[in-house]
């Protein structure tokens, strides 16, 4: 009985094969996810970096603009240009001073929640507008992993026979 397992059996030798191939697509369609992940947390990280770097490049627009406002309200008001530079300098420098001394809580907290949120998002996550292809649901590796346990479930009939 015991020996009967080693026997050089066709149905064995099959059923070995048919786990060495479901397990290689079971790898293959794994690799697959990981990349269809990895584009899709890349994707998401380069277009929430190009939204901040859009907006900075904006504020640094607008602050210029206003600056060059206020710097000549300023002549107007003091009646020297040199004198409207140098408050403007002021204003820059403790503008600066309050960034770098706030700038965790301004800055850095919040992009790193966020990175870390598209970093390490779950695929049950996916909006409702997303729609997957039911050939990517089915071959999956979760569905992939179904098929070599049936084989096991029949060798192991085939030991107690």
């Amino acid at each position: 009985m015991f020996f009967d397992f080693f026997k050089n059996n066709n149905d064995d030798k099959d059923a070995y094969k048919s786990i060495a191939k479901n397990a290689k697509e079971y790898g293959e369609l794994y690799l697959q996810l990981f990349k269809l992940n990895a584009v899709g947390t890349l994707s998401q990280f380069v277009s929430y970096l190009i939204v901040i770097i859009a907006g900075v490049m904006l504020l640094v627009t607008v602050l210029i603009f206003l600056a060059i406002i206020l710097v000549l309200w300023l002549k107007n008001a003091t009646g020297s240009m040199i004198y409207s530079l140098l408050i403007m300098s002021g204003i820059f420098v403790v503008l600066f001073l309050l960034l770098l001394l706030f700038r965790k809580k301004l800055m850095l907290n919040p992009i790193i929640k966020k990175m870390s949120s598209i970093i390490f998002s779950k695929e049950s996550e996916l909006s409702d507008d997303e729609e997957i292809d039911a050939d990517i649901i089915e071959s999956s590796p979760k569905n992939a992993a179904k098929e070599p346990f049936n084989d096991i479930e029949i060798m192991k009939e085939d030991v107690h026979d």
